[in-house]
């Protein structure tokens, strides 16, 4: 589930139920339309959103392990601008740090980069390994620093996000009892 960047609307993905991104615009005290406009995706497994510097919409598609650029129209309808497959497996999480997004491909352990371009064309930049279980990520306000969060034995891993897309290790932490947990966040 995510808002658009301006609050006029509501994205939430239905992963495998319809394959689609359902779109409710947003009236005045937060008031939702009765119905979403559905936005069928066939066999992509929408997963995670987000959106890019540019506000374009950005899919986690868990189906071909790809990452997705929409423009979100005032309809409610998208327009796909790109798909980019990761290389990776199991890519259902997105994390936008500054101007890059990374993934969280949990068939692989890895996060990998991407770089969107401003009319939302996307650029692989590659795959950082992590401990098992990797699901989701967050990134410091700044952009500057990137937490993933491995399910598999409740560890966080902690990089430093460099200029040019790469990560540097800076180490981990174990979350007592969080071993099968999903959802992270940071300031």
């Amino acid at each position: 589930v995510a808002y658009s960047p301006d609050g006029s609307k509501l994205i939430v993905t239905t992963k495998a139920s319809s394959n689609a991104l359902d779109v409710f615009n947003v009236g005045f005290f937060g008031t939702l339309s009765p119905a979403p406009v559905v936005n069928t995706l066939a066999g992509t497994v929408p997963f995670a959103v987000t959106f890019d510097q540019g506000d374009h919409l950005v899919v986690a598609e868990a189906g071909p392990s790809a990452l997705a650029t929409f423009d979100l129209n005032q309809d409610g309808t998208v327009t796909q601008i790109d798909s980019l497959a990761s290389g990776q497996t199991g890519l259902c999480w997105v994390t936008t740090a500054g101007l890059l997004l990374f993934t969280g491909n949990t068939g692989a352990n890895s996060t990998s980069g991407y770089q969107t371009s401003p009319s939302g064309q996307l650029s692989l930049l590659g795959a950082t390994h992590t401990d098992p279980g990797t699901v989701d990520g967050s990134a410091s306000s700044n952009g500057q620093f990137l937490y993933v969060q491995t399910g598999g034995n409740g560890i966080v891993d902690e990089f430093q996000v460099n200029t040019n897309g790469t990560l540097a290790e800076m180490g981990s932490v174990t979350v007592v009892g969080a071993a099968g947990g999903q959802g992270i966040a940071a300031t």
